[in-house]
């Protein structure tokens, strides 16, 4: 029996949450969910539907990521249990799992919660009397005799940091009672103060970012500088304030948007824990975290291999870093020549071999240029036995213009998955393009598809498809001709709407909320450069200091 299994005493805590989907204390309704897609085992993709208030965050629990990363800079714990357990799915909304009307507290997420809670607790009370996290945490023994003057000790600065705010003393009382309470039934006080401990991690004041604001104004209120500095965290890091940024929140640095602000953002940035940003922001948005599930059909593709499949978002994962620590400009993720491979995704992509690990390559002579000749965003936007031209097309749209294009309509004839030698499925999708029914939608997504055929479904750069040479040319609706993919990639560099929709897909992850594109721009209208000239840091910047970032409205007007 797990000794810390105390859900008898612990109803108001965790269970008062399971059905919460942050809209707490208030009388909202949820948005409706229609449109919904399985992405993943427990996981589905929410399409919003109706329009979303423009200015209402509701509270956000944290999602499997943060879970884990704030458990490794509370704890020290690398034990990832969020993600290896692994918790129910988070669900997605606008492609990113930080929207806090999708975060939703159910019977069996709050189950495993209490039951990694004991596993964690248990870790850090078993660690050896040496260990730097165990004796910054548990600053004294407890004896019974003791027990509420070291438990008030311990639980004071290990709630400030969880709770990510200064805690009041009526708060911490209540975490010594409910210790003492178990005290008095275990007569072991590790044990107490173990229960004590764990309670602290099943508090929604622990696994929901509370943002209060001003809870009654209709209007935008500033956050607190403890509210803004968890927001600032979440959004670089993926996890909790550390310590100098709580500093910076105590002394009231963060609220006034000025050059104190600016330098944690350099800071956060220029420190190891921004994969947090690379993996959360640039995993959901570029596609990353579903490269590794992608398998491509064997008898096809016998070059395909489990190595060269996790392969594929360190790549991505890589680029992006590099656009965010050199400074480059937006438009370098499209344009750029230089990408990172290891010595098997140099080898797939016709490179010279490179040593251990990735190393930065340049794709000078190479036919690759840009996110779009990634293999990652080739193949998770392929079907096992084939490339797709219209999923290709819809990636494009989607994630680097947000023009998504409509729902196909119904009773559309499959596409023939057995084509005779010398028949592409080009000819065979321009042949499904003659009914009146999908011309309109092809002939805006055709040529985006078709523009990256020199790429398999693999990401392998070819020239013929089932004997037949490929055709990447093609016309973008507005008459811009295309010869293949560098014309795509220069053409969409060169679109105003790129920038607007990397601020949307920024805000909407980082604010925790939907934007519209229109109120994206106003918003990074501030960076104070031409959208398409800024730097991915100069972007970054400009969301922090926006006042959508900044501000919190409370009831819904």
């Amino acid at each position: 029996m797990n000794r810390l299994r105390i859900s008898q005493w612990l109803p108001p805590l965790l269970l008062a949450c399971v059905g919460c989907t942050g809209l707490v204390g208030s009388s909202e309704e949820e948005t409706p969910r229609d449109s919904v897609t399985e992405v993943e085992p427990g996981g589905t993709y929410v399409e919003p539907t109706t329009v979303l208030d423009s200015g209402r965050v509701v509270l956000r629990r944290l999602n499997r990521t943060e879970y884990d990363n704030t458990m490794r800079d509370l704890l020290g714990s690398t034990l990832n249990l969020a993600r290896k357990t692994p918790f129910a799915a988070d669900d997605v909304e606008d492609y990113f799992d930080t929207l806090g009307n999708t975060l939703v507290m159910s019977l069996l997420l709050a189950e495993q919660m209490d039951k990694a809670a004991s596993t964690l607790i248990e870790e850090l009370m078993g660690r050896e009397a040496s260990d730097p996290w165990r004796n910054r945490i548990l600053t004294c023994e407890p004896s019974e005799s003791t027990f509420d003057r070291c438990a008030t000790e311990v639980l004071s600065g290990f709630m400030k940091n969880a709770y990510r705010r200064p805690v009041t003393a009526d708060e911490v009382q209540a975490r010594v009672d409910l210790g003492r309470s178990v005290l008095r039934s275990s007569g072991d006080p590790s044990v107490a103060l173990s229960a004590a401990l764990k309670s602290v991690l099943l508090s929604p004041h622990f696994l929901y970012r509370v943002e209060l604001g001003d809870p009654g104004s209709p209007a935008a209120t500033p956050l607190s500088d403890y509210e803004l500095a968890s927001r600032l965290s979440y959004f670089l890091w993926a996890s909790m304030p550390d310590q100098e940024l709580l500093d910076a929140a105590a002394a009231g640095q963060l609220s006034a948007a000025g050059p104190e602000l600016t330098a944690q953002v350099e800071r956060m940035l220029a420190d190891e824990k921004a994969e947090g940003l690379i993996e959360s922001f640039a995993g959901q948005w570029l596609s990353t975290r579903e490269a590794p599930s992608y398998v491509a059909e064997a008898a096809l593709f016998p070059d395909y291999d489990d190595e060269l499949r996790l392969s594929l978002p360190q790549e991505t994962n890589l680029f992006f870093k590099a656009l965010i620590d050199e400074r480059q400009p937006l438009t370098t993720l499209l344009l750029s020549d230089f990408t990172f491979v290891n010595d098997r995704l140099a080898r797939h992509y016709g490179l010279p071999p490179v040593g251990d690990g990735f190393e930065r390559v340049s794709l000078s002579g190479s036919p690759r240029i840009g996110i779009l000749s990634h293999a990652s965003v080739l193949a998770v936007t392929s079907h096992p036995n084939r490339t797709s031209a219209v999923k290709r097309a819809e990636w494009v749209l989607e994630r680097l213009l947000c023009d998504p294009p409509p729902p196909a309509p119904a009773m559309i004839p499959p596409i023939k998955e057995e084509l005779p030698p010398g028949l592409t499925f080009r000819e065979e999708l321009e042949a499904h393009r003659a009914s009146p029914a999908c011309a309109g939608c092809h002939k805006v997504m055709d040529p985006i598809g078709f523009a990256l055929e020199n790429f398999d479904a693999t990401g392998a750069f070819r020239t013929m498809d089932n004997g037949a040479p490929v055709d990447a040319s093609g016309q973008l609706a507005d008459g811009t001709p295309l010869a293949g993919h560098e014309d795509l990639a220069a053409a969409i560099a060169n679109d105003e709407d790129y920038a607007v929709c990397v601020a949307k897909h920024l805000l909407t992850f980082a604010v925790g909320r939907s934007f519209s594109a229109k109120e994206a721009k106003a918003y990074a209208a501030g960076i104070g450069v031409a959208m398409k000239d800024a730097t991915w840091p100069e972007f970054i910047h400009a969301i922090v200091q926006s006042e959508a970032f900044r501000t919190r409205r409370g009831e819904a007007q």
